[in-house]
């Protein structure tokens, strides 16, 4: 064989979400998954493929930037229909066309996410805590990364809410979940911020393992209003349509400020902690 010879060309391996994008699409083409089929759950095909969470996401984003699947819900991946206008975006002009404003939101988050959060510490399973948990192990790992943080934010309430068990009540909050996002984006702008978020939801989840449901759903609602009492001290107009915020010229989700400002803006309230009465199981449970 001459020395100018090639035996073999050059060996081009696949990246593991680019090989986990490709199986997934091969099983969306022969059928085995079919329009509106529900996908695993991102920590479920992670265990199946033996990778990480973040490459699952990653392919699920290939995916869904492929129009071959679309988001049901913030944690809900279903084959796409791509014969169909997706129904979230009427439900997006819906919201803009009445104008909801971050008040509106507030308001809705305290009628419901605390409801949320007591029947989820009533029903939830293992599984459920454990999905939660790495939910916040995520958004622990993100602190930096505020954009995605946000996501992950909306992951865990949208996780909270079909937790209780409850389609009618999931299917009542989505809205919430898809103008929850751009509201994090405008306002969540420091690690410190996220950190505080994220041990509110230590602490709701940690409510939730000890079956606690009227402590969980008192933790959700402090958390809820510490969130306007914030954005009220940031000086935003709790009025903002918001749909509308992109446009408003707000800095990045990244934007670093003072410790002084950071002080004043947490200064409502700091995570409660745990009552000696709480650790017990609450004497009032549904049946």
């Amino acid at each position: 064989m001459s020395d100018d010879s090639q035996l073999v060309k050059p060996i081009k391996i696949a990246r593991a979400y680019e090989q986990l994008a490709g199986l997934l699409r091969e099983r969306i083409s022969s059928g085995d998954l079919r329009v509106g089929d529900r996908l695993p759950s991102e920590s479920a095909l992670a265990k199946q493929a033996g990778v990480s969470r973040s490459t699952v996401r990653e392919a699920l984003r290939i995916l869904e930037q492929g129009g071959l699947v679309e988001r049901a819900s913030p944690r809900i991946m279903v084959v796409a229909d791509r014969s169909d206008v997706p129904a979230f975006r009427e439900l997006r002009r819906e919201l803009r066309r009445h104008n909801v404003t971050f008040h509106h939101l507030h308001e809705s988050m305290m009628t419901l996410d605390p409801e949320l959060a007591r029947l989820a510490a009533i029903r939830a399973d293992r599984s459920d805590l454990r999905e939660l948990h790495e939910v916040i192990a995520e958004q622990e790992k993100h602190l930096d990364h505020l954009a995605e943080w946000s996501r992950l934010d909306v992951e865990f309430h949208a996780q909270v809410a079909e937790m209780s068990a409850n389609p009618a009540l999931i299917v009542a909050r989505e809205p919430i979940s898809q103008l929850l996002l751009p509201a994090l984006l405008q306002f969540m702008d420091t690690r410190e911020m996220a950190d505080h978020a994220t041990k509110y939801h230590r602490r709701i989840l940690g409510e939730m393992e000890v079956r606690d449901p009227d402590t969980a759903a008192s933790v959700m609602r402090r958390h809820i209003n510490d969130w306007r009492t914030a954005w009220e001290k940031r000086g935003l107009d709790l009025h903002q349509a918001i749909l509308d915020l992109s446009s408003t010229g707000a800095a990045e989700p990244n934007t670093v400020v003072s410790t002084h400002q950071e002080e004043e803006k947490w200064a409502s309230s700091s995570v409660p902690r745990r009552s000696p009465v709480s650790s017990a199981p609450s004497a009032s449970r549904d049946s």
